[in-house]
Protein backbone atom coordinates (compact mmCIF):
# COMPACT_ATOMS: atom_id res chain seq x y z
CA UNK A 1 0.00 0.00 0.00
CA UNK A 2 1.24 3.33 -1.14
CA UNK A 3 1.08 7.16 1.21
CA UNK A 4 1.29 10.24 -0.12
CA UNK A 5 2.76 12.68 3.18
CA UNK A 6 0.82 15.77 3.68
CA UNK A 7 4.29 17.18 5.95
CA UNK A 8 7.16 16.71 3.87
CA UNK A 9 9.49 13.71 3.67
CA UNK A 10 11.29 14.37 7.21
CA UNK A 11 8.02 14.10 8.85
CA UNK A 12 6.68 11.33 7.30
CA UNK A 13 10.20 8.97 7.90
CA UNK A 14 9.72 9.85 11.30
CA UNK A 15 6.38 8.84 11.94
CA UNK A 16 6.39 6.03 9.46
CA UNK A 17 5.45 3.41 11.77
CA UNK A 18 2.56 5.58 13.45
CA UNK A 19 1.36 5.78 10.05
CA UNK A 20 1.96 2.46 8.54
CA UNK A 21 -0.23 1.09 11.80
CA UNK A 22 -2.69 3.59 11.02
CA UNK A 23 -2.94 2.76 7.11
CA UNK A 24 -3.53 -1.03 7.58
CA UNK A 25 -6.50 -0.43 10.21
CA UNK A 26 -7.58 1.78 7.36
CA UNK A 27 -7.48 -0.48 4.57
CA UNK A 28 -8.49 -3.53 6.42
CA UNK A 29 -11.93 -1.07 7.05
CA UNK A 30 -12.16 -0.39 3.46
CA UNK A 31 -12.11 -3.75 2.57
CA UNK A 32 -14.51 -4.84 4.55
CA UNK A 33 -17.12 -2.07 3.82
CA UNK A 34 -16.58 -1.92 0.01
CA UNK A 35 -16.99 1.48 -1.93
CA UNK A 36 -20.52 1.25 -2.65
CA UNK A 37 -22.24 2.20 -5.76
CA UNK A 38 -18.99 2.52 -8.05
CA UNK A 39 -15.71 0.68 -9.03
CA UNK A 40 -12.50 0.43 -5.96
CA UNK A 41 -10.40 3.17 -6.01
CA UNK A 42 -6.87 3.29 -5.91
CA UNK A 43 -5.14 1.81 -3.12
CA UNK A 44 -3.71 4.93 -2.06
CA UNK A 45 -4.67 6.51 1.16
CA UNK A 46 -3.81 10.07 2.87
CA UNK A 47 -4.00 9.95 6.92
CA UNK A 48 -5.28 13.80 7.77
CA UNK A 49 -4.49 14.00 11.25
CA UNK A 50 -7.19 15.79 13.56
CA UNK A 51 -5.17 18.40 14.19
CA UNK A 52 -5.27 19.54 10.30
CA UNK A 53 -7.49 21.04 8.01
CA UNK A 54 -5.79 20.00 5.14
CA UNK A 55 -8.05 18.16 3.68
CA UNK A 56 -8.20 20.13 0.21
CA UNK A 57 -4.49 19.22 -0.39
CA UNK A 58 -4.75 16.00 -0.07
CA UNK A 59 -7.61 15.12 -2.28
CA UNK A 60 -5.72 17.93 -5.11
CA UNK A 61 -2.29 15.24 -4.34
CA UNK A 62 -4.51 11.92 -4.97
CA UNK A 63 -3.24 10.51 -8.56
CA UNK A 64 -5.33 10.19 -11.63
CA UNK A 65 -6.70 6.98 -10.42
CA UNK A 66 -7.88 8.62 -7.46
CA UNK A 67 -7.38 7.25 -3.41
CA UNK A 68 -9.08 7.91 -0.10
CA UNK A 69 -8.57 10.02 2.40
CA UNK A 70 -9.27 9.15 6.07
CA UNK A 71 -9.75 11.86 8.44
CA UNK A 72 -9.18 11.53 12.33
CA UNK A 73 -10.64 12.68 14.82
CA UNK A 74 -11.18 16.02 15.24
CA UNK A 75 -13.56 18.95 14.93
CA UNK A 76 -11.95 21.37 11.64
CA UNK A 77 -13.48 24.95 11.38
CA UNK A 78 -12.66 24.91 7.45
CA UNK A 79 -12.20 28.55 6.07
CA UNK A 80 -13.52 26.81 2.33
CA UNK A 81 -15.68 24.05 1.05
CA UNK A 82 -13.91 20.62 0.67
CA UNK A 83 -14.48 20.00 -3.50
CA UNK A 84 -14.20 16.92 -4.75
CA UNK A 85 -14.09 17.92 -8.41
CA UNK A 86 -12.61 14.42 -9.65
CA UNK A 87 -12.92 10.85 -9.47
CA UNK A 88 -12.58 7.87 -7.58
CA UNK A 89 -12.51 10.08 -4.45
CA UNK A 90 -13.62 7.97 -1.08
CA UNK A 91 -13.61 10.95 1.71
CA UNK A 92 -14.17 9.16 5.11
CA UNK A 93 -13.76 9.69 8.92
CA UNK A 94 -13.04 8.02 11.84
CA UNK A 95 -15.53 8.62 15.06
CA UNK A 96 -15.89 12.06 16.20
CA UNK A 97 -14.49 13.41 12.72
CA UNK A 98 -16.45 17.07 12.37
CA UNK A 99 -16.14 19.50 9.68
CA UNK A 100 -17.56 22.63 10.29
CA UNK A 101 -17.66 26.36 8.45
CA UNK A 102 -15.62 29.47 10.27
CA UNK A 103 -17.72 32.25 10.28
CA UNK A 104 -18.50 34.36 8.00
CA UNK A 105 -17.28 31.47 4.62
CA UNK A 106 -20.66 31.34 2.94
CA UNK A 107 -19.78 28.06 1.21
CA UNK A 108 -21.14 24.43 0.79
CA UNK A 109 -19.47 22.66 3.55
CA UNK A 110 -18.36 19.49 0.50
CA UNK A 111 -19.19 20.34 -3.08
CA UNK A 112 -19.14 16.61 -5.21
CA UNK A 113 -18.95 17.80 -8.75
CA UNK A 114 -18.94 20.92 -11.21
CA UNK A 115 -19.14 24.43 -9.45
CA UNK A 116 -19.96 25.96 -12.87
CA UNK A 117 -22.73 27.58 -13.65
CA UNK A 118 -23.69 25.09 -16.20
CA UNK A 119 -22.15 22.60 -15.35
CA UNK A 120 -20.60 20.10 -18.68
CA UNK A 121 -18.09 17.33 -17.12
CA UNK A 122 -19.67 14.43 -14.88
CA UNK A 123 -17.63 12.66 -11.99
CA UNK A 124 -17.86 9.58 -10.92
CA UNK A 125 -17.05 6.67 -8.24
CA UNK A 126 -17.50 9.21 -5.19
CA UNK A 127 -17.91 8.19 -1.39
CA UNK A 128 -18.63 10.19 1.77
CA UNK A 129 -18.86 8.20 5.19
CA UNK A 130 -18.56 8.64 8.61
CA UNK A 131 -19.21 12.07 8.82
CA UNK A 132 -20.67 15.05 11.16
CA UNK A 133 -21.10 18.26 9.08
CA UNK A 134 -21.96 21.59 10.52
CA UNK A 135 -22.65 24.13 8.40
CA UNK A 136 -23.33 26.66 11.51
CA UNK A 137 -25.27 28.34 9.91
CA UNK A 138 -25.68 31.11 12.85
CA UNK A 139 -22.41 32.66 12.07
CA UNK A 140 -22.98 33.09 8.22
CA UNK A 141 -24.54 35.99 6.29
CA UNK A 142 -25.93 34.23 2.62
CA UNK A 143 -27.43 30.71 1.39
CA UNK A 144 -25.96 31.32 -1.62
CA UNK A 145 -21.79 31.17 -2.40
CA UNK A 146 -19.45 34.20 -2.13
CA UNK A 147 -18.74 34.58 -6.12
CA UNK A 148 -20.71 32.14 -7.08
CA UNK A 149 -24.52 32.96 -6.57
CA UNK A 150 -25.55 29.36 -8.59
CA UNK A 151 -24.57 27.31 -5.40
CA UNK A 152 -26.45 27.09 -2.04
CA UNK A 153 -24.61 26.68 0.85
CA UNK A 154 -25.79 23.28 1.05
CA UNK A 155 -23.87 20.40 3.81
CA UNK A 156 -23.29 18.09 0.82
CA UNK A 157 -23.84 19.61 -2.56
CA UNK A 158 -23.96 17.38 -5.02
CA UNK A 159 -23.47 18.54 -9.21
CA UNK A 160 -23.86 16.39 -12.31
CA UNK A 161 -22.58 13.51 -10.43
CA UNK A 162 -22.44 9.21 -10.88
CA UNK A 163 -21.87 6.19 -8.52
CA UNK A 164 -22.47 8.37 -5.54
CA UNK A 165 -22.24 6.74 -2.07
CA UNK A 166 -22.87 8.80 1.12
CA UNK A 167 -23.58 6.80 4.15
CA UNK A 168 -23.34 7.25 8.17
CA UNK A 169 -23.30 11.15 8.06
CA UNK A 170 -24.40 13.58 9.96
CA UNK A 171 -25.08 17.11 8.56
CA UNK A 172 -26.93 20.35 10.64
CA UNK A 173 -27.14 24.04 10.78
CA UNK A 174 -26.52 24.86 7.22
CA UNK A 175 -27.44 27.85 5.67
CA UNK A 176 -29.75 26.22 2.75
CA UNK A 177 -30.07 22.39 2.49
CA UNK A 178 -28.54 19.68 4.10
CA UNK A 179 -28.15 16.87 1.30
CA UNK A 180 -28.57 18.21 -2.23
CA UNK A 181 -28.55 16.25 -5.08
CA UNK A 182 -29.08 18.08 -9.02
CA UNK A 183 -27.62 18.49 -12.50
CA UNK A 184 -28.46 14.78 -13.77
CA UNK A 185 -26.57 13.23 -11.07
CA UNK A 186 -27.55 9.47 -11.29
CA UNK A 187 -26.80 6.02 -9.46
CA UNK A 188 -26.68 7.33 -6.11
CA UNK A 189 -27.14 5.36 -2.53
CA UNK A 190 -27.84 7.68 0.40
CA UNK A 191 -28.09 5.90 3.77
CA UNK A 192 -28.17 6.32 7.37
CA UNK A 193 -28.77 9.97 7.40
CA UNK A 194 -29.31 12.79 9.93
CA UNK A 195 -30.54 16.36 8.56
CA UNK A 196 -31.67 18.64 11.03
CA UNK A 197 -32.00 22.01 11.56
CA UNK A 198 -30.78 23.18 8.77
CA UNK A 199 -32.31 26.11 6.69
CA UNK A 200 -34.51 24.88 4.02
CA UNK A 201 -34.53 21.21 2.93
CA UNK A 202 -33.23 18.28 5.44
CA UNK A 203 -32.93 16.23 1.73
CA UNK A 204 -33.46 17.94 -1.58
CA UNK A 205 -33.34 15.96 -4.87
CA UNK A 206 -33.87 18.07 -8.27
CA UNK A 207 -33.35 16.74 -11.85
CA UNK A 208 -31.49 13.13 -11.25
CA UNK A 209 -32.65 9.67 -11.01
CA UNK A 210 -31.45 6.21 -9.72
CA UNK A 211 -31.27 7.16 -6.10
CA UNK A 212 -32.16 5.28 -3.04
CA UNK A 213 -32.10 6.71 0.10
CA UNK A 214 -32.90 4.32 3.14
CA UNK A 215 -32.76 4.36 7.06
CA UNK A 216 -32.51 8.61 7.48
CA UNK A 217 -34.27 11.12 9.44
CA UNK A 218 -34.72 14.77 9.03
CA UNK A 219 -35.87 16.97 11.59
CA UNK A 220 -36.58 20.35 12.80
CA UNK A 221 -35.36 21.69 9.27
CA UNK A 222 -36.90 24.94 8.91
CA UNK A 223 -38.44 24.48 5.36
CA UNK A 224 -39.66 20.52 4.20
CA UNK A 225 -37.91 17.42 5.26
CA UNK A 226 -37.70 16.01 1.51
CA UNK A 227 -38.33 18.43 -1.25
CA UNK A 228 -38.26 16.75 -4.83
CA UNK A 229 -38.93 18.70 -7.94
CA UNK A 230 -37.50 19.76 -11.54
CA UNK A 231 -37.79 16.15 -13.22
CA UNK A 232 -36.76 14.15 -10.50
CA UNK A 233 -37.42 10.57 -11.02
CA UNK A 234 -36.53 6.53 -9.86
CA UNK A 235 -35.92 7.37 -6.34
CA UNK A 236 -36.54 5.27 -3.45
CA UNK A 237 -37.44 6.12 0.25
CA UNK A 238 -37.55 3.82 3.16
CA UNK A 239 -37.14 3.49 6.64
CA UNK A 240 -37.47 7.12 7.34
CA UNK A 241 -38.55 9.44 10.12
CA UNK A 242 -39.76 13.61 8.64
CA UNK A 243 -40.42 15.18 11.94
CA UNK A 244 -41.51 18.63 12.80
CA UNK A 245 -40.45 20.24 9.43
CA UNK A 246 -40.86 24.31 9.53
CA UNK A 247 -43.30 23.81 6.26
CA UNK A 248 -44.54 20.15 4.84
CA UNK A 249 -42.80 17.29 5.82
CA UNK A 250 -42.51 15.97 1.93
CA UNK A 251 -42.95 18.61 -0.74
CA UNK A 252 -42.96 17.05 -4.76
CA UNK A 253 -43.61 18.64 -8.03
CA UNK A 254 -42.66 17.25 -11.50
CA UNK A 255 -41.77 13.55 -9.96
CA UNK A 256 -41.98 10.68 -11.89
CA UNK A 257 -41.62 6.87 -9.86
CA UNK A 258 -41.01 7.66 -6.70
CA UNK A 259 -41.28 5.39 -3.70
CA UNK A 260 -42.07 6.13 -0.36
CA UNK A 261 -42.67 2.98 1.95
CA UNK A 262 -42.30 2.61 5.70
CA UNK A 263 -42.01 6.72 6.70
CA UNK A 264 -42.99 8.73 9.56
CA UNK A 265 -44.11 12.26 8.81
CA UNK A 266 -45.41 13.77 11.57
CA UNK A 267 -45.60 17.31 13.14
CA UNK A 268 -44.87 19.29 10.08
CA UNK A 269 -46.01 22.70 10.77
CA UNK A 270 -47.87 22.68 7.08
CA UNK A 271 -49.00 19.22 5.58
CA UNK A 272 -47.20 16.33 6.16
CA UNK A 273 -47.19 15.81 2.24
CA UNK A 274 -47.82 17.71 -0.54
CA UNK A 275 -47.95 17.22 -4.24
CA UNK A 276 -48.50 19.68 -6.78
CA UNK A 277 -47.26 21.03 -10.84
CA UNK A 278 -45.54 23.71 -11.78
CA UNK A 279 -48.45 25.77 -13.94
CA UNK A 280 -45.44 26.99 -16.81
CA UNK A 281 -44.26 24.22 -17.15
CA UNK A 282 -46.23 21.24 -19.52
CA UNK A 283 -45.67 17.50 -17.83
CA UNK A 284 -44.88 18.90 -14.03
CA UNK A 285 -47.34 16.98 -12.22
CA UNK A 286 -46.81 14.11 -10.20
CA UNK A 287 -46.92 10.55 -11.61
CA UNK A 288 -46.14 7.21 -10.18
CA UNK A 289 -45.92 8.31 -6.83
CA UNK A 290 -46.23 5.37 -4.09
CA UNK A 291 -46.29 5.51 -0.78
CA UNK A 292 -46.54 2.07 1.29
CA UNK A 293 -47.10 1.17 4.58
CA UNK A 294 -46.04 4.84 5.84
CA UNK A 295 -47.83 7.20 8.81
CA UNK A 296 -48.85 10.74 8.50
CA UNK A 297 -49.17 11.86 12.17
CA UNK A 298 -50.09 15.26 13.91
CA UNK A 299 -49.43 17.75 10.78
CA UNK A 300 -50.71 21.01 10.57
CA UNK A 301 -52.83 20.33 7.61
CA UNK A 302 -53.34 17.36 5.42
CA UNK A 303 -52.23 14.55 6.05
CA UNK A 304 -51.82 13.71 2.01
CA UNK A 305 -52.55 16.71 -0.57
CA UNK A 306 -52.55 15.85 -3.90
CA UNK A 307 -53.13 19.67 -5.37
CA UNK A 308 -53.12 18.73 -9.06
CA UNK A 309 -55.37 17.58 -11.72
CA UNK A 310 -55.81 14.12 -12.90
CA UNK A 311 -54.32 14.88 -16.79
CA UNK A 312 -51.61 16.63 -15.05
CA UNK A 313 -50.56 14.16 -12.12
CA UNK A 314 -52.39 10.32 -12.82
CA UNK A 315 -51.05 7.17 -11.75
CA UNK A 316 -50.57 8.14 -8.06
CA UNK A 317 -51.52 5.62 -5.19
CA UNK A 318 -51.32 5.71 -1.16
CA UNK A 319 -51.41 1.85 0.02
CA UNK A 320 -51.37 0.84 3.62
CA UNK A 321 -50.52 3.77 5.82
CA UNK A 322 -52.13 5.10 8.51
CA UNK A 323 -53.47 8.55 9.35
CA UNK A 324 -54.03 10.29 12.76
CA UNK A 325 -53.97 13.63 14.48
CA UNK A 326 -53.93 15.82 11.08
CA UNK A 327 -55.55 19.12 11.48
CA UNK A 328 -57.26 18.53 7.94
CA UNK A 329 -58.09 15.70 5.95
CA UNK A 330 -56.25 12.58 6.19
CA UNK A 331 -55.98 12.44 2.06
CA UNK A 332 -56.94 15.46 -0.04
CA UNK A 333 -57.29 14.48 -3.73
CA UNK A 334 -57.94 17.23 -5.75
CA UNK A 335 -57.03 15.25 -9.26
CA UNK A 336 -59.82 12.74 -8.14
CA UNK A 337 -58.22 9.65 -9.48
CA UNK A 338 -55.04 8.79 -6.66
CA UNK A 339 -55.65 5.32 -6.23
CA UNK A 340 -56.57 4.58 -1.86
CA UNK A 341 -56.00 1.15 -0.95
CA UNK A 342 -55.79 -0.26 2.82
CA UNK A 343 -55.14 2.69 4.42
CA UNK A 344 -56.35 3.22 8.22
CA UNK A 345 -57.72 6.38 9.36
CA UNK A 346 -57.88 7.65 13.43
Amino acid sequence: MKTLPLNGVGVFQRFMLLFMSILLIVGIMLLLEGCGGGKQTSSIVVVVPGNSDRIQEAIDALPASGGTIFLKAGTRLMNASIHIDRSNVTLIGETGAILALAPGINQPVIQVGSDAQTPINIISNIRIAHLEIDGRKADQTSETMTGKPWIRNNGIDVRMVENLTISDVRVHDTSSGGIVVSWDSWNIAIDTISSYRNKFDGIALYASSGIIVSSFRCWNNEAAGLSLDNAIRSVIFADGVIDNSGDVGIFARQATEITFTSLVISNSQSHGCFLSHNTDISNSGVRRLFFESCSFLDNNGNGIWLASTAGLSPNNAVSTCFFAGNTMEAIRDDSGVLDQQGNTFQ
